[in-house]
């Protein structure tokens, strides 16, 4: 009852605050009438967190590295799981061979959470075993693998995005050398893929703990590879190398979050147990890897229909605001959204399109460098509140609100919009409508 008394003051608000903006005469007939345009802001929009029970991470142009905890997420540890391929090589019997280094070469993606000035200790670990999708299983963020007890090397990471793009870690000449020989021996295990993994099932990169940033590094033919640099020696000198590129088929970011004393401690995933807004303090949450997204619903819309005999829907703006303070100079506020129509079970029917109706729209970012306060996304809803005003139950329509699909599985970009209504810059929908009446 307090949830539904909330609503039918909201309500009345809503066509109160309406502004009149003007009157016009429809005379000329022997029943008088006119029309009237209105505009209001206190439409109630309720926004809700929702989590997600997992999402494919396989694949991805970017991963994910290292530890970043705070008060608003928690603690976030990103692992990196990757099986390398093989690669050709055909000696010289007549030549000698000599190691110069093996080398990993790390790119960064420009995508970071945390502070990206201290360094996170990484460790290497082996795969236990090779990774396995026979069963048509696939790799999610929060899939875990079996690692050996010991890690092959441990170094640490700058990330510096801003000055550097790219890192490289020499790793063990032990380990170098090793693969140099098999090498030239031409053993059979660097015959195919499978004989190559069966040997070496891939490796992990583990952040430590209390780390205090996660960055992004691509993953492409040079970067997250491995780098063997050697000399090719005959009656000349010569540097070579030989890379092994990470297979992304069997290759993903995983995930472990810990909640615990944070707002969003006690969200389940699912749709059905999205958490509304005025339970999170006035807020609501979105975050990359992490699953969490929001659904978007306008219970007092149709009360607009009591302003007069008529109503029509003219145009209807969403605005929605980011806590001041909440992003910059740690993390990153996400450049686009996708906002969703779902039908009263949750089921995706489509997109929300802009005035074309083909472009899809992707919430319109206005950032205040200069003080913060005026950040926001707008999508023009005036199809979607047409199309629902008036609806009730089955009919009606609610709205999805979430990264777009790449950069939810590849990025911890957030957003953790503010939705107090006594502040002027809260999650807001702007309607101007038309209201009709016979005098």
């Amino acid at each position: 009852m307090k949830h539904l008394t909330l609503y039918s003051i909201l309500i009345s608000g809503c066509l109160l605050a309406g502004c009149r903006e003007d009157n016009s005469q429809l005379g000329a007939s022997l029943m008088e009438s006119s029309f009237s345009n209105y505009f209001t802001d206190t439409c109630v929009v309720d926004i809700s967190t929702v989590r997600m029970d997992s999402m494919v991470t396989r694949g991805d142009s970017v991963c994910q590295i290292g530890c970043y905890r705070d008060g608003t997420w928690g603690e976030v540890r990103a692992t990196y799981y990757a099986e390398f391929s093989t690669t050709d090589f055909t000696p010289d019997n007549n030549h000698n061979y000599r190691l110069d280094s093996l080398v990993l070469r790390l790119r960064h993606s420009g995508h970071y959470w945390g502070d990206t000035l201290a360094g996170q200790r990484i460790a290497i670990y082996p795969l236990k075993y090779p990774i396995d999708l026979s069963d048509d299983e696939d790799l999610y963020n929060t899939t875990r693998l079996p690692l050996e007890e010991t890690p092959l090397h441990t170094f640490t990471l700058v990330p510096r995005p801003g000055r550097s793009k790219t890192t490289y870690v020499r790793l063990p000449d032990a380990w170098g050398e090793e693969l140099l020989e098999r090498l030239v021996a031409q053993d059979e295990v660097f015959d195919s893929q499978d004989d190559f993994k069966n040997e070496f099932p891939g490796l992990a990169f583990v952040p430590e703990a209390d780390g205090s940033c996660i960055t992004g590094y691509l993953v492409t033919e040079s970067s997250m590879a491995l780098t063997l640099y050697y000399k090719d020696i005959s009656n000349t000198i010569a540097s070579k190398s030989l890379t092994f590129q990470v297979n992304t088929d069997n290759a993903y970011t995983g995930i472990r979050h810990d909640r615990s004393g944070t707002p969003l401690a006690s969200i389940r995933s699912g749709v059905e147990n999205a958490v509304h807004s005025y339970d999170l303090g006035g807020r609501a949450y979105m975050q990359g890897l992490t699953g969490f997204y929001n659904q978007i619903e306008f219970p007092t819309l149709n009360g607009l229909q009591s302003a007069g005999e008529i109503v029509s829907i003219e145009s209807a703006i969403l605005y929605l605001y980011p806590v001041k303070y909440s992003y910059g100079r740690i993390n990153q506020l996400p450049s686009e959204m996708r906002l969703y129509i779902t039908d009263e079970n949750n089921v995706l029917e489509d997109y929300v399109y802009g005035d074309d109706g083909v472009t899809v729209q992707t919430g319109n970012l206005v950032t205040d460098e200069m003080y913060g306060e005026n950040t926001y996304y707008s999508f023009d809803l005036t199809t979607f509140a047409r199309n629902n005003f008036g609806a009730i139950g089955m009919h009606r329509q609610r709205l999805l609100l979430s990264l777009t699909d790449d950069v939810t599985a590849t990025t911890f970009d957030q957003a953790i919009f503010t939705n107090e209504l006594e502040l002027d810059r809260h999650c807001k929908l702007e309607v101007r409508f038309k209201v009709y009446n016979e005098n």
